[in-house]
């Protein structure tokens, strides 16, 4: 009886016994037909309902197309592997890095909304912090001071909501830095891949901006330009954070902080409730958000994150698999 062949470090065999040979991306051309046909099949459905339910039901899509993609067309030896579920031990470390995920875009948001302020883009009310008060506290609205309790339920709020959305960002990350980025990074390399994730994810989300009923406000479809550069510079980030890793789990707390704390709570801490917001200008989706953005990839590429990356997915080809389990750097 032959041995079994060595995994790879995405989980499949080599080309020789994988179902995968010949460097067939099939399952790729079926993640993507799902992945965008599902949310508009749910956009038809909440236009006519007027019931909002992208919110909640898009992210479920993606993962549903990573299932049916990786378990029945691509079929590697390993899906946690290949979608990179794991490793998650040492805890310790995998723990340390979804912490630098959440302090690298909280850090972004912060130094983003002082840069709005200093330029008087998006200014900062310091007297009364009045999109603080509308926006959790309306009753206080046109009182002075910094709102300790206002901001701590605020934080509170948001905190929760961290907690309750993290299974809608796994089944995104699952799909776009779990699943696609691995398959991708085969084809067209490291660069290509997070790129292209990232411009395919802000199309991905246009059917949040269509339609008489707005899932993002009366004013979504000003936006999509500039939340689709967000898209890709945030996806960027978020697949460094996967290479840097191994695992998915970095990027599902940064993707979850993003939503959370950074729009809820970081954003609207020391805003004018009454200055007038510009997509292109201001917050992360603002060009000065894109200048935060681009040189924390900057800071994370000059540690040599790809180039390991790549070694290691050069070192687990077919014609060099690795030998062994510490073979794999990650």
């Amino acid at each position: 009886m032959s041995s079994p062949s060595p995994l790879t470090s995405t989980g499949t065999r080599p080309a020789s016994t994988s179902k995968d040979a010949g460097g067939s991306h099939r399952d790729v051309g079926v993640f993507l037909a799902i992945v965008f046909a599902l949310p508009w099949m749910l956009w038809v459905l909440e236009q006519a309902s007027g019931i909002h339910i992208l919110f909640i039901a898009a992210p479920v899509c993606v993962a549903i197309a990573t299932f049916v993609a990786a378990r029945w067309v691509w079929r590697p030896a390993s899906i946690s592997r290949a979608t990179s579920l794991v490793p998650i031990r040492p805890a310790g470390r995998l723990l340390r890095f979804c912490l630098l995920a959440i302090a690298i875009f909280l850090s972004a948001s912060i130094l983003t909304v002082a840069l709005n302020a200093l330029t008087g883009l998006y200014p900062a009310d310091l007297t009364s912090f009045s999109l603080l008060r509308h926006d959790f506290a309306p009753q206080t609205m046109g009182q002075a001071g910094f709102p300790f309790d206002v901001a701590l339920a605020a934080l509170a709020a948001n905190l929760l909501q961290f907690a309750l959305i993290l299974p809608l960002m796994f089944y995104e990350e699952w799909g776009w830095r779990g699943y696609l980025l691995n398959r991708l990074r085969d084809r067209l390399g490291t660069w290509p891949a997070l790129i292209a994730i990232g411009l395919i994810c802000g199309a991905w989300h246009l059917p949040f901006f269509v339609g008489p009923w707005f899932s993002m406000g009366p004013d979504a479809r000003q936006t999509v330009i500039p939340f689709t550069i967000f898209c890709t510079l945030f996806g960027v980030l978020l697949g460094l954070l996967r290479l840097a890793s191994g695992s998915i789990w970095p990027a599902v707390a940064g993707h979850a902080v993003n939503n959370t704390l950074v729009t809820g709570f970081v954003q609207v801490l020391v805003a004018d409730n009454d200055a007038k917001t510009n997509a292109w200008l201001t917050g992360l989706s603002g060009w000065q958000g894109w200048l935060v953005l681009l040189a924390a990839i900057t800071i994370l590429t000059s540690t040599g994150i790809v180039a390991r990356a790549n070694r290691d997915r050069l070192a687990s080809t077919p014609d060099n698999p690795p030998h062994s389990r510490e073979s794999d750097p990650r």
